[in-house]
């Protein structure tokens, strides 16, 4: 690498963090978050669980920890972090609103001294982890099914608290039909969308999280801007914005980055960023990580010599449009569906509706599409991605803008206001911070 190369990335990364800076001058001030888990303080999840119960009314709900794992070690379920903050593997939340003393219990597996010898010590149930959690009562899972028994006794309502799936069926009515089979006129009832309601109304510390999350992406996003050329290799911008994540403090991408330049821009969902950009091309770039268990969702698409043909700029002017046209009518009380008709008549307008082919958006928060009813008046405090697009795979040419944007009390405001939109903006930055990253190599 020549000097001059070395000065030009520094002089690059230099402007990076200055506009990292000024797009985050005025966020807020992110909560108390304990580390490594990088979770809440337990009261926030003490207020949710007892909203909860309140919608309950009476009964008992039953809610299991059906995370997963990936790279990144094991990423709790959702709907069981937002309740508890708890990241331990086989727990369940048990929640009965009409008991006197103890309204909700925390049951964690056994140990096992082997396994924690491959994966890690587990804490012991002690007054530390029940300050830890905010729980006064925590067992074993293997007293589940009695206590149970007891609380359906006192109450004989089992609700279905989480949204069922299609692949998988749910683990709570599992435990149900075993309740229903000890204690007869138990009725099992379904909370509908109460959680997922809940889940998509963010508060000020949930908005403080996902707006660093989003600081975070667009970092990672400029820093990998810098070596689109031609030439270059899709997978060196996929590598850079992911480095730059987990530096700043993220565990994971929100979700497999999809970047594709050329023919593969038109492919949704392109997994392997592996293909040489070539001058002329496009690159699509959609690619956001998670902090703090808060996922962001930001999609760009540039062109890879720095300048948009006239074909591409007018296209990507008429996506611009589509979006611009579904954010000027966000605010409460509209329907998301709204939202989408306007995209979607932007496009279909221009001669391009053929070419759309997914929906506008969804809710972001937890996960990267996130719970929330669709069906629902907009409410201030739910956040939303616009992502229009268009595709054509016989121009090898697809071009998505996405951002996300929170609903406030009288409209809407974007939340991805840290990277360049507009095309000229685009073209701008790029003759700016890629001079040196087309030779020199």
């Amino acid at each position: 690498m020549t000097i001059l190369r070395i000065l030009a990335l520094t002089a690059v990364l230099s402007l990076h963090a200055s506009l990292s800076c000024a797009a985050s001058f005025a966020d807020p001030a992110l909560p108390f978050l304990t580390e490594p888990e990088q979770t809440q303080n337990p009261s926030v999840y003490a207020a949710r669980r007892q909203a909860l119960m309140k919608t309950m009314g009476e009964g008992v709900a039953v809610i299991v920890a059906q995370g997963a794992d990936d790279v990144a070690g094991y990423r709790q379920s959702s709907d069981f972090l937002y309740l508890t903050g708890v990241e331990e593997k086989g727990a369940v939340l048990v929640l009965a609103p009409t008991e006197r003393s103890y309204k909700e219990f925390l049951f964690l597996p056994s140990r096992d001294p082997e396994a924690e010898r491959w994966y890690g010590a587990r804490a012991a149930i002690s007054t530390a982890l029940r300050a830890k959690y905010g729980f006064e009562k925590i067992f074993r899972s293997a007293s589940l099914t009695s206590k149970l028994v007891e609380l359906a006794s006192n109450s004989p309502v089992l609700w279905q608290v989480m949204r069922p799936t299609l692949t998988e069926k749910p683990k709570d009515l599992e435990i149900y039909a075993g309740i229903q089979q000890q204690i007869v006129g138990v009725s099992v009832k379904s909370m509908g969308w109460a959680l997922a309601k809940m889940r998509s109304k963010h508060d000020a510390e949930e908005l403080a999280i996902m707006q660093r999350s989003i600081r975070i992406s667009e970092e990672g996003h400029l820093a990998a801007w810098s070596l689109i050329r031609p030439g270059a290799n899709e997978g060196e911008v996929r590598a850079e914005a992911e480095r730059i994540w987990r530096t700043r403090g993220s565990r994971r991408p929100a979700y497999d980055s999809v970047v594709g330049a050329g023919p593969n821009s038109t492919i949704l969902h392109y997994p392997r960023s592996e293909r040489t950009m070539r001058d002329g091309e496009l690159i699509l770039m959609d690619m956001a990580c998670e902090y703090a268990h808060y996922a962001t969702d930001i999609t760009r698409t540039l062109p890879v010599n720095g300048h948009y043909t006239p074909e591409q700029r007018k296209i990507y002017d008429i996506v611009l449009q589509a979006q611009q046209a579904a954010f000027a009518l966000a605010k409460p009380g509209v329907i998301f569906e709204d939202l989408d008709k306007a995209a979607r008549k932007v496009i279909d307008e221009a001669g391009y509706g053929d070419y759309f082919i997914h929906g506008l958006g969804h809710f972001v928060g937890l996960d990267v599409h996130d719970a929330g009813a669709y069906h629902e008046k907009l409410e201030a405090g739910m956040v939303l991605t616009l992502e229009p697009g268009i595709y054509i795979p016989e121009k090898n040419l697809g071009i998505r803008i996405e951002d996300e944007i929170v609903i406030t009390d009288t409209g809407a405001r974007y939340l991805t206001d840290g990277l360049p939109r507009k095309a000229e903006e685009i073209e701008r930055w790029m003759a700016a911070h890629n001079k040196t990253s087309k030779f020199n190599n």
